[in-house]
Order: structure tokens, then sequence, then C-alpha cells
């Protein structure tokens, strides 16, 4: 079964992708203020350090003086950096540069973590790293959590991850890289409340979690069950924008396999009305 999913957020269209599929953003993401790079000089150590991007964009290098980087990619201040110190310093220039830290275009982790916020990204930040740096998941997420981010084209893009697949199952395909920008949204899993009276063992509020799916069989069976008085049929109150609509069901058919059983919904109340015969 696939676990990935990557979809074109669109009004009603939806692309699917793989893990493999991925943009890699952060590698054509222009550099800003606050980033961090790392600049090697093969041919002279000293200047080999990293390197905070000023305000106005600039990095001060100690026999180049300053350079300005803002806007530009890694490749094209490879290329600056390799020119400005071929015409006056040395003869052959290997430089590397790469980006360790987009303070300019902070992750976001959001939702059921410890400490949701922007945190610090690197350019080889994973999504486990992330949900880290943001202290742990906190008690009450859901089954997936979702990656946000505008792709090439403008467009918003949604990367949807079951959890269990992340943290417990450990599948490194879902452990992708995040880009500068990226929201992580780790919804909560709200709780979802059903009155079940009538002809039950244990009648009253039971309680589920949205992700759940919770179902009128669920409900009769989280109430202890059915009594040896109750009828066939099942009723369910449900109110939908004010106006209360009412459903009935024969749960024994749903038992027997004759028809599905019915999901629920918060606030539903199941009744299970005495059986006369």
């Amino acid at each position: 079964m696939k676990r990935l999913s990557l979809g074109l957020v669109l009004v009603l269209a939806a692309v699917g992708l793989s893990a493999q599929d991925l943009p890699e953003l952060s590698v054509e993401t222009p550099v800003g203020p606050r980033d961090v790079l790392e600049i090697k000089v093969l041919e002279d150590p000293t200047i080999t350090n990293r390197y905070t991007v000023t305000e106005d964009g600039q990095v001060v290098l100690n026999v180049v003086g300053k350079v300005t980087v803002s806007g530009q990619s890694t490749a094209q201040i490879e290329s600056l950096l390799k020119s400005l110190l071929e015409a006056n310093f040395v003869r052959k220039a290997t430089v590397s540069v790469q980006v360790v830290e987009f303070g300019s275009k902070p992750i976001s982790v959001v939702g059921a973590v410890q400490r949701p916020g922007p945190i610090g990204a690197s350019s080889n930040m994973t999504l486990i790293q992330a949900i880290t740096q943001a202290g742990g998941l906190s008690p009450g997420y859901g089954k997936e959590l979702y990656i946000l981010r505008t792709g090439r084209n403008g467009l918003t893009e949604q990367l949807t991850i079951e959890i269990e697949d992340l943290m417990v199952n450990g599948n490194p395909d879902v452990n992708v890289p995040l880009a500068p920008n990226d929201l992580v949204n780790v919804p909560m899993d709200t709780p979802v409340a059903i009155y079940v009276m009538g002809e039950v063992m244990r009648p009253g509020k039971v309680e589920f979690r949205r992700s759940q799916s919770p179902t009128l069989l669920q409900a009769i069976s989280a109430a202890g069950g059915q009594t040896d008085r109750a009828a066939k049929k099942a009723i369910i109150k449900r109110t939908v924008d004010g106006k209360e609509t009412t459903i009935t069901v024969n749960y024994r058919d749903i038992i027997n396999g004759k028809r599905q059983d019915i999901i629920l919904q918060d606030n539903d109340t199941v009744v299970l009305p005495e059986s006369f015969f």
C-alpha cells in the first residue's frame, strides 16, 4: 500500500508523486539575510569558515572584504568568489559554498509538538530532525502530518505522511528532506463524544479520537453492548445546521454483514429502544 503521496493543492485537481520525485527546493533557494554559509577555499584555509549573511545581504571575508551574496544561489556565489580570488589573490581557487542554516527562511513546525514555531533550517534537515528540534510529538497527535511548501511554479504543494510509518515503522522513504520555508503541520486528533442511551449495559457518553472514525457498532460495544431487551433497530440522532435529524438502522444487519456500519459524528446520540416482542 502506498503511504506517501504528494498532492498539488488546486481547487479540483491533485497530482501523486513518490518521495524520490520531491523537488530539491533547498538547492536552488536563493541566499538571504541571516543565512549561515560554510565557505571553503582549498588553496587558502584561512578563508574557510562559516559566515552569517548580514541584514544588507553581505558576507565579509578576511581577504576579499564585503561580498554581496543575497539573492544568489550557492553555485552563483561559488563562481563569484572564485572570480574575485583569482583576479586578486590566488592563481587558482577551488571554492565550495553550502548553506548550513537558512535563517531567512526558517522551517516551521506547528500543531501537536512540544515547542511549535519556527526552527533553524539546515540544507540537509530531515522531517524527523525537524520534529526533534520542535521537542517531539505531544500527546493527542493524529494519524497523519502534512508538509506544505511552495513549488517552483509558485503553487502550494502538500505532502501527506503517516506518523506511524515515520515514527514507529521507521520507513526511511518518508523521512524526507525539508526545504527552507516548509511548514510541517501535525494536526491534533480531536476527541469525538458519542452518547449511547437505552438498552445498553453502560448508557452514557463514550469517547473516541476523530482518526478512529467511530462507528455505530463500536459505540454500542464501548457502552458495554446491548441488553437482552434491546430491539434490533438503533436510532441515531444528529444535529446538522441547528436541525435534528434521525437515522434508523437495523444494527443486527450490520453484525450479520448484510449492510455497512455507519460512521458516527461528534455529539451523535445513539438510542437502542426496548423490544416489545
